[in-house]
């Protein structure tokens, strides 16, 4: 139970628990790592930048990389002096990423300052042989890419604490059927790429269907029954208990094919059916038929939309399955043991 005692790991994180990225990356392997033996720290970087906030992150972080046996840099590409500085304290150094972090997110993939934020970031990937041991990627997509640079890559799909996510059998329930998203609102963007599709479906289901959107921002889709509720940390399976159907529409840019589909992750985990965009880690996630659909057009998302409206039973068992495939694949209880064993090998190399 303990075949790590006397280890210890410092994370340093891109946000604190507040952010999914890092809360589900990170913060919550914390409770699993520590049964193991494993004594962890966590460092999130400063969201507000100044010379203090500066000097006290590094001040922070050489101290954690002395007291370390090995160091995650957890969707943080630092500048290469400071990289440089602590690597030179302690080698043993590992990068984890779930983020196609060198391509601007699809809301402002347009933009110009956003365009050169992101290039430095590629920049800064490429540096990463230089110091990381490893790399570990949330997807396959992230993770061939990561390959191009270096050879010691490992994959771990961003995964659920079942035993914070109790099933909810979302076949059979009265009322409108609730096809739900919850997310970013920074992403919200993606239902643009079905918007028409879900015009057309709801007016053939006339009122026997709502879109419910989970997010801190409202969206709101013409000619589609839209119910928003704002996001609060800690309610999600409050949520997702409240949705029949789990959504994700996805753009297909490299921004999208690299993201690693935890909402589906998240929607399969709570029993619920899976409608989402064929793009990166989607097609790794969703089965077609199996545990969700995966509809290429937007015909396609029509039927899809008001095939999963009318079946129930259709909906009972692509969740059953859903959550099946969680409990095999997607679960912390599962891939805890994979990231211990990796930070061993790093802390003994």
């Amino acid at each position: 139970m303990h075949r790590y005692q006397g280890l210890r790991v410092a994370f340093l994180t891109r946000y604190d628990r507040s952010r999914g990225s890092s809360r589900v990356r990170v913060y919550d392997y914390l409770p699993f790592l520590r049964s193991t033996g494993w004594e962890c720290r966590v460092l999130p970087f400063p969201q507000h930048l100044s010379w203090r906030t500066k000097l006290v992150y590094t001040a922070k972080a050489a101290w954690l990389a002395q007291w370390a046996n090995v160091i995650v840099f957890q969707k943080l590409l630092l500048r290469s002096p400071l990289v440089d500085y602590l690597a030179g304290i302690n080698p043993r150094l590992v990068f984890d990423f779930d983020d196609a972090l060198w391509a601007p997110p699809d809301a402002v993939a347009d933009n110009d300052a956003a365009q050169r934020r992101h290039r430095v970031q590629g920049q800064r990937f490429r540096y990463l042989p230089s110091w990381a041991r490893c790399v570990i990627a949330g997807s396959e997509h992230l993770a061939d890419y990561a390959r191009r640079f270096m050879s010691a890559v490992h994959v771990i799909p961003s995964s659920v604490d079942l035993s914070n996510y109790p099933i909810r059998l979302s076949g059979f329930r009265n009322g409108a059927v609730a096809f739900g998203w919850i997310g970013s609102p920074e992403n919200l963007g993606d239902f643009s790429s079905i918007h028409g599709a879900l015009t057309k479906a709801f007016n053939e289901i006339n009122g026997r269907a709502v879109v419910k959107i989970v997010s801190a921002e409202p969206l709101e889709l013409n000619g589609v029954p839209v119910q928003w509720e704002p996001w609060v940390l800690d309610r999600d399976m409050n949520y997702l208990h409240s949705f029949d159907v789990g959504l994700m529409p996805l753009q297909n840019s490299e921004r999208s094919r690299g993201r690693c589909g935890f909402k589906a992750i998240q929607y399969m985990a709570a029993g619920l059916p899976v409608v989402a965009s064929p793009v990166g880690a989607a097609t790794e996630i969703v089965e077609p038929w199996e545990s969700g659909l995966l509809p290429t057009s937007d015909e396609e998302w029509r039927e899809a939309i008001e095939l999963l409206s009318r079946d129930a039973a259709l909906r009972s068992r692509l969740g059953l399955s859903g959550r099946a495939q969680v409990e095999a694949r997607f679960s912390i209880q599962v891939n805890a043991p994979k990231l211990a064993r990796i930070l061993g090998e790093v802390a003994a190399s």
